[in-house]
């Protein structure tokens, strides 16, 4: 493919920015991120951004600010673990996904307090709900991907897709986030789907083996002690469970806007081995589908062992298990707090089954310990 291929979907270049950012600035819902995020301090915020000449100055410089306000208002900290794994030569990270905007903006703030290069991120065009977004998310290095059209389409945007991938990846030593799966989990249960394994190969199909050792895959495990989302998760899940699920109009953005603002507790992130170095102990027949289905169940017992289990996780997986087995993990208050996050599914779902509702509840807060004692002692 030629260069101007990728042009509709690659991120702003340095020599592109400026007008971008010139009719972000000018747009009103721009002062209202600020007003939000910096009280009193909007004009100098708003100055910083308008000046930046670079990607790497509006991420350094306004977006550090921006998720690190967020994290100081919405969550009890960040901890970190495993990122000397990384390096600057290009690796194709891959992590559980919880949240629309903040897995890979956290990321990314991660890897600037590390001195590394930031990420590429993989963003779907279906959360592109106005031209202000999209241009926001070109100047943050955002690929869109696209999930609409013909399977003709979809196939040939899928292959487009992998080839800039890999070409960043190989040829520029850029690193590009994606998620595990299309979508935030809404149950806990982290799957990398074999589908992502397949369009990150497709820019060389023939070879399965070469194509996922060329992109130097690194998992990592994203973990949130309280779900931001987690009463929309699962009425969302309850109602899929009833008949085909549709999003209304504005959900997306309600989901996303809930992710920024709504408590988190702690938050860690942990970057797990650097997945070629154990790509040659997986075996195969063939490096067909069946390939990508073992690489697929590595990189998730990698995201699973070095998943961070909260007292809530263990409280929620004792409660399914009607023991307490695990009891010196979590308290009273932690019980508490738990069911008061449930309360308002009433206001969702005031006719949904109640039990069901708690079942559902249960399992998106138990189902990352089910995963952390399967990796660990299988």
């Amino acid at each position: 493919m030629r260069e101007e291929d990728f042009d509709s979907i690659r991120p702003f270049r340095d020599d592109e920015i400026a007008p971008a950012i010139a009719q972000i600035v000018a747009n009103s819902k721009f002062q209202s991120v600020l007003d939000f995020l910096f009280p009193g301090e909007q004009d100098k915020y708003r100055e910083i951004f308008a000046t930046s000449k670079t990607v790497k100055e509006v991420q350094q410089n306004f977006m550090h600010k921006v998720i690190h306000r967020i994290l100081k208002r919405s969550s009890d900290g960040l901890s970190t673990s495993g990122f000397n794994n990384f390096t600057d030569t290009g690796h194709v990270i891959i992590s559980n996904h919880r949240d629309i905007l903040l897995d890979s903006g956290i990321l990314n703030i991660i890897l600037m307090d590390e001195g590394y290069e930031t990420a590429e991120i993989t963003f779907g065009n279906n959360l592109i709900i106005s031209p202000f977004f999209e241009q926001a998310a070109k100047v943050n290095k955002m690929i869109t991907v696209i999930r609409d059209g013909s399977p003709r389409e979809l196939l040939f945007n899928s292959i487009r897709l992998s080839k800039y991938i890999s070409n960043e990846i190989i040829n520029g030593k850029n690193s590009v986030w994606v998620a595990q799966r299309p979508g935030r989990t809404k149950d806990g249960w982290d799957k990398t789907e074999i589908s992502i394994l397949k369009m990150l190969s497709f820019y060389q199909k023939e070879n399965y083996y070469e194509a996922i050792k060329k992109l130097d895959i690194i998992p990592v495990s994203i973990s949130y002690e309280w779900e931001p989302c987690d009463v929309m998760k699962i009425r969302e899940t309850y109602l899929s469970k009833q008949a085909t699920y549709v999003k209304k109009e504005k959900e997306d953005l309600q989901s996303t806007l809930g992710g920024i603002i709504g408590f988190k507790g702690r938050i860690h992130f942990a970057m797990g081995t650097p997945l070629n170095q154990v790509l040659d102990n997986i075996k195969a027949e063939k490096l067909n589908n069946d390939y990508l289905t073992l690489v697929a169940r590595q990189i998730d017992k990698e995201i699973y062992k070095n998943y961070k289990l909260w007292p809530v996780n263990w409280l929620a997986y004792d409660l399914l298990e009607g023991n307490k087995e695990h009891n010196s993990e979590y308290n009273d208050s932690t019980l508490e707090q738990f069911k008061k996050r449930f309360t308002p599914i009433d206001q969702y779902l005031p006719d949904g089954e109640r039990n069901e509702l708690w079942n559902l509840f249960l399992h998106l807060y138990a189902n990352p310990v089910y995963n952390y004692l399967a990796a660990t002692t299988s």
